[in-house]
């Protein structure tokens, strides 16, 4: 029987998907809020959903799954080869709907600023152009900025490989909350205003620690052992807890406690596998999540539907229920379609060369 921590039928899949979902509904209520207001339905199901910061959940998840790409890599020009497929051919493909999609509902809007809005997608760089600032959601792609992120980080990583990888486990206990700390103070130069928060924006800086608590417990998974499990569930109940008596919390994009715990929780509970009590088929369930990911997808193309609900008046005039199921199918239908498209397109590439 494979290490539970080394196979692809662990929960990481499910969580992704848990996590993608709980963006859609991010955004979904915060665009209620703006457009109709307070409702009581809307926000019970917003503050449910998103308890769990969903992007960090991205972010510790992937910093472990990165470790474990480049352990498993034969060389970091390998390793940057295969995030460069995964990352920026669905970016190229989804920007050019993009463009197509402003260019048919925004056509009277378009200046020049779109070119430098187009260069600056095709690299991952979130960017809205002068011409859609005030059009439909204020933003061209309001979720890139993830993308920008994770992009850093990886590169970050792969980079720094060689080193990190030989990082004790009590450095570990050094390096953590030195990040931690950079979180709390990005958060300070943040309300401050001015040059820096606008460049902390689209920096990793403010999110290495979740990112970083993700590659740590893979460099030391073994070790850990099921007291990686254990920790990931302590961390679920001690935030429900901490949250639950009102504690004070503070930091960048989310409190540094539950942010910190957030990410404890998804790397402990998403690397158990049900291979570890014996039970291949539900394993195998599990691992379906995993090989069959479109969460990726499902990040690019939401802002899409969101921006052609808005700029077409339905989040408008529409009631909740009605716009939550027409954004909810619209979305992840988009995004398994691209998915499936992308993998096409791919497939043939790597054919020709071949």
């Amino acid at each position: 029987m494979p290490n539970e921590h080394d196979t692809k039928n662990n929960l990481f899949g499910i969580l992704k998907y848990w996590a993608a979902f709980s963006v859609f509904m991010l955004h979904y209520g915060g665009f209620w809020r703006t457009y109709r207001g307070f409702c009581l339905p809307v926000e019970w199901h917003y503050e449910k959903v998103t308890f769990f910061p969903p992007v960090i959940i991205f972010l510790a998840i992937s910093g472990y799954l990165i470790a474990g790409s480049l352990d498993r890599s034969s060389s970091v020009r390998d390793f940057f080869s295969k995030r460069i497929k995964r990352i920026y051919i669905p970016l190229w493909i989804s920007t050019i709907v993009y463009l197509v999609m402003y260019l048919i509902i925004a056509h009277d809007r378009m200046d020049g600023s779109i070119v430098l809005w187009l260069l600056t997608s095709l690299v991952g760089i979130a960017y809205t152009p002068s011409c859609l600032a005030d059009f439909a959601t204020g933003s061209a792609n309001g979720v890139l900025w993830t993308i920008t992120v994770l992009i850093e980080l990886y590169v970050l990583s792969g980079l720094l490989w060689k080193y990190i990888k030989k990082i004790s486990a009590r450095m570990w206990f050094i390096i953590l909350p030195l990040l931690a700390l950079a979180n709390v103070g990005s958060e300070i130069l943040d309300q401050r205003g001015g040059v820096a928060a606008r460049l902390l924006e689209r920096t990793f800086i403010p999110f290495a620690v979740f990112f970083f608590l993700g590659m740590a417990t893979y460099l030391y998974r073994r070790e850990l052992g099921n007291g990686l499990h254990l920790a990931g569930l302590a961390a679920c109940i001690f935030l429900l807890i901490y949250h639950k008596l009102g504690l004070p919390d503070y930091g960048y994009y989310t409190g540094i406690v539950r942010g910190v715990l957030t990410s404890l929780a998804a790397v402990g509970i998403g690397s158990w596998s049900p291979e570890k009590i014996g039970d291949q088929g539900m394993a195998g369930m599990f691992g379906l999540f995993s090989r069959f990911d479109f969460t990726y997808e499902v990040f690019l193309y939401q802002w899409a539907v969101f921006t052609v609900l808005i700029a077409y008046g339905l989040y408008q005039t529409r009631e909740w229920y009605e716009i939550y199921r027409i954004s909810e199918f619209a979305i992840f239908g988009t995004a398994l379609v691209m998915y499936l498209l992308t993998r096409v397109l791919m497939k043939k590439i790597g054919s020709r060369r071949e």
